[in-house]
């Protein structure tokens, strides 16, 4: 049996708030580690200055107006936002530490003059040695130094929310939204000397919520999933993972935005509104256009496009070909049912004929990945509401269709695509580990040996992709020997299918992926078409569909 993971927590004070509590009781269920000690200062500096002197001066003034502006905010995304939130409308509660039972242990220190940074006394540091803990997860305010670094087996970890690429610095979650980013970014870091560039263990990625306390309970919520996967990753290996390489970093250091940025970004909470109401709109459409034409010849403006049934709008189309004749199977989505089926159309020239429903289930179907192996015609609708990734076989075209097989039970993922290369089956995901429904951002590849009947392994480095501008799937693209995967966009305050892109796979093993970017589609020939998510082709007829505004 292996070694049981020590944990030990470094604290502020002893109240704690939901993503760690949610964290300790996580441990508590763990077979493999422990947390056995929480660490509290014994003699925290006061740092403020006299609060006469301050009344007098200009500078205590803009501190207080910042404060009350900040205080403005974070009441009213807490109450608007947080509150109306089914996952973060309980994330700012605090809770003792001293309800679970761990032990305490209590050191002393030596502070910088501004109280930010942290030297445990040597006596401390002798007593923590004996605890003999493997590894301390810090959540203080403090810049942490000294011996206490290299103390334990694995150091000390860190989460850090922020791009450490683009945006360090604080406060965290803010600053993403006021650059109206379709990403924010977290780390896990082993913490050294060396501040800003610690050993990092994992860079993740989400995509940017619509306000600072949403965005920043969203990162908190992503970012301790993986904190508790690297502590699994740690308890089973007895070892940390192979540290990712640091990257140099040009801009400045974020500090809390002035009065004038405050007031800057709750005019622009006002405007991203307004530009909501109209991107989203009720009224507004997707719609499914296609042309007889390869994918590299398509121009959106000479395209046929597919009327919408009243109370339906139809999108995520795929095209295949059966005696010299191509059908378009999309998703047809019911608003009064609020879920989809799939319908067919036979494509012409000319126009379309609708063919009829082929598949329909008691949940919501879309993005109908359809593709032939041995001369059967198969279907991977996304099935992310039933929780699988299912299989379906075409019994009589293009209506009959049975379930053949569940591929993944108990997944929650979306907009599945397969294909075969190397003797090898792989299939690319949008899942949410979560499974919060959050398809936005992540892309996992699994991969078997075989089609039906066959084992799917993940991919030892899912997730392949954390980026909202580019892991979404939007269709597949096979050309010759080459096998482009077209990928949608996220946009900057949930503009959910701005645009798409096509890129090439250069690689895809077991041990790695990559890709690289073929072209990009983020202007359209007419002032209504909002945004494109979906594209296909079976180098007789192209498919893909628009986001359309409302006249």
């Amino acid at each position: 049996m292996n070694h049981k993971l020590k944990i030990g927590l470094i604290l502020e004070n002893e109240y704690v708030n939901s993503h760690l509590k949610d964290l300790i009781e996580w441990v508590s269920n763990q077979n493999e580690m422990e947390i056995s000690h929480y660490l509290v200062a014994d003699n925290v500096p006061n740092t403020q200055s006299s609060k006469i002197k301050k009344l007098f001066s200009l500078s205590f003034i803009k501190k207080y107006l910042n404060s009350y502006l900040k205080k403005l905010i974070m009441r009213y995304e807490e109450k608007r936002n947080l509150s109306k939130s089914r996952l973060h409308s309980n994330k700012l509660n605090k809770f003792k530490i001293t309800e679970f039972e761990i032990n305490k242990f209590v050191y002393s220190a030596q502070y910088s003059k501004n109280g930010i940074s942290i030297a445990l006394e040597e006596d401390s540091l002798n007593e923590l040695k004996k605890l003999n803990l493997d590894v301390l997860l810090r959540f203080n305010k403090r810049i942490i130094r000294g011996g206490i670094l290299n103390l334990n087996k694995f150091g000390i970890l860190s989460l850090h929310l922020g791009d450490d690429m683009k945006y360090r610095g604080g406060p965290s979650g803010f600053w993403e939204v006021y650059n109206k980013e379709p990403n924010s970014g977290f780390i896990i870091q082993q913490l050294t000397e060396n501040l800003d560039n610690g050993n990092l263990l994992f860079r993740g990625q989400i995509s940017t919520e619509k306000t600072w306390l949403l965005n920043r309970a969203e990162l908190n919520l992503r970012s301790y999933f993986y904190l508790k996967q690297t502590l699994k990753n740690i308890a089973t290996n007895q070892k940390l993972p192979n540290f990712i390489k640091n990257v140099p970093y040009t801009d400045k250091i974020y500090k809390n935005p002035t009065n004038y940025q405050l007031a800057k970004y709750i005019l622009m909470r006002i405007k991203n509104k307004l530009k909501d109401l109209n991107f989203n709109n009720k009224n507004n459409r997707y719609q499914v256009g296609f042309q007889k034409n390869t994918w590299g010849n398509l121009e959106y403006r000479k395209s046929i496009f597919i009327e919408n049934e009243e109370g339906t709008f139809n999108a995520d189309p795929f095209v295949v070909e059966k005696d010299n004749k191509s059908f378009c199977f999309v998703e047809c989505f019911n608003y009064s049912e609020k879920k989809a089926k799939i319908n067919v159309y036979e494509l012409s020239e000319k126009g379309y004929v609708f063919l009829g429903t082929a598949l329909e289930e008691r949940f919501h179907l879309s993005f109908p990945y359809i593709f032939e192996f041995n001369n059967e015609i198969y279907m991977i609708p996304e099935s992310s509401k039933n929780r699988d990734i299912r299989l379906y076989k075409c019994q009589n075209f293009p209506l009959d269709w049975r379930l053949q097989e569940v591929l993944i039970d108990n997944i929650d993922a979306a907009d599945s695509m397969i294909f075969q290369k190397d003797n090898k089956w792989w299939m690319m995901t949008n899942e949410d580990p979560l499974k919060l429904d959050n398809h936005n951002y992540q892309m996992n590849i699994y991969y078997s040996d075989n089609l039906l009947n066959g084992e799917w392994i993940s991919h030892k480095n899912n997730p392949i992709i954390m980026d909202a501008t580019k892991a979404r799937n939007a269709g597949l693209l096979l050309d010759e020997d080459n096998v482009f995967r077209v990928s949608q966009s996220f946009g900057f305050y949930k503009k959910y299918g701005e645009n798409f892109s096509i890129n090439k796979i250069e690689s895809i093993s077991e041990t790695g992926y990559s890709e690289k970017k073929f072209s990009s589609h983020k202007k359209f020939f007419n002032k209504n078409i909002l945004g494109s998510h979906h594209f296909h082709s079976n180098d007789k007829y192209t498919v893909f569909d628009v986001w359309k505004k409302s006249k």
